[in-house]
């Protein structure tokens, strides 16, 4: 969910096209786990909060790859299953419509049976130089390229990232007011009504909450009070590595509840275990 600058299409065009090829060729000798367990094939997409970013290494890193969401689903997900895929991109603010378009393309390809876009619609209400209206026109964009995905789908609905314009991460101009992810999260709320496979991950609410450092409870599990700023950094907008697996509780938490197929059973649900197991992960890539 980062921002500042806007460059070409064709540049950013040409750039995504590059990474999704780097992590194809890099992927490709992973094994592949042949069951039918709904798990099996999971695929990630979204922007910066799904592909992790740290202010301080605006280009990658070590920090950035241990808050990368995907080590923490992995870890959080005891089912067998294959190596989870990866399409989320720190650069969607950038083109949010290219981006978007050619990261649902690859799921397509790829043919998972489960995606988790928990922030995969932040940057088709925010940006700059939208007005209201525009900013709605974009969302009701996001959703119809998310129609397009058959299988099980997790997404997050809009959240209030104000605050980080204090940290100069992203500009007044690019923030969606109240009204607009009000009326953004009625229609979420409607589309997905409608949609078995799709559940929706309460953001606003977890994002309200750390911001404020007040009391948060994932999937019956509280944590108090002055102790939840720690799941989100210093530009108040992206999670820590302890905060990703903490969202990712809260990712599954949705989807058990949504869609049958997946048994809580086949889930760690200690934050702490799946911190442990997930940001080590991350570091020995």
């Amino acid at each position: 969910m980062q921002a500042k600058h806007i460059v070409g299409r064709s540049f950013t065009n040409f750039l995504f096209v590059f990474l999704l090829a780097f992590q194809f060729i890099a992927r490709a000798d992973e094994p592949i786990n042949l069951t039918d367990s709904p798990w099996n094939r999971i695929v990630v997409i979204g922007a910066s909060a799904s592909a992790g970013f740290v202010l301080s290494e605006p280009f990658g890193g070590t920090n950035t790859t241990n808050c990368k969401l995907r080590y923490y689903l992995n870890a959080a997900i005891t089912a067998p299953h294959a190596p989870l895929k990866d399409f989320s991109t720190a650069l969607m603010f950038l083109n949010p419509d290219v981006f978007s378009q050619q990261q649902v393309e690859a799921v397509l390809v790829a043919k998972p049976t489960l995606v988790v876009g928990v922030d995969f619609l932040f940057w088709s209400c925010y940006g700059g130089g939208l007005t209201d209206s525009e900013r709605l026109q974009r969302f009701e964009k996001g959703l119809k390229l998310l129609e397009k995905i058959p299988c099980a789908l997790v997404v997050g609905d809009i959240p209030d990232a104000s605050a980080a314009t204090n940290t100069g991460i992203i500009s007044a101009d690019q923030v969606a007011n109240a009204s607009v992810r009000a009326a953004a999260n009625a229609r979420l709320k409607k589309w997905a009504a409608t949609r078995p496979h799709v559940a929706i991950v309460p953001l606003e609410n977890f994002m309200k909450k750390v911001a404020a450092n007040q009391a948060v409870t994932v999937h019956g599990q509280t944590f108090a009070a002055g102790k939840t700023r720690a799941f989100l950094q210093e530009d108040q907008l992206h999670p820590t590595p302890p905060g990703a697996a903490l969202l990712t509780i809260g990712i599954l938490d949705a989807l058990v509840a949504k869609d049958p197929e997946f048994s809580k059973k086949d889930v760690n649900w200690s934050p702490k275990e799946v911190f442990h197991l997930g940001y080590p992960a991350a570091q020995v890539r």
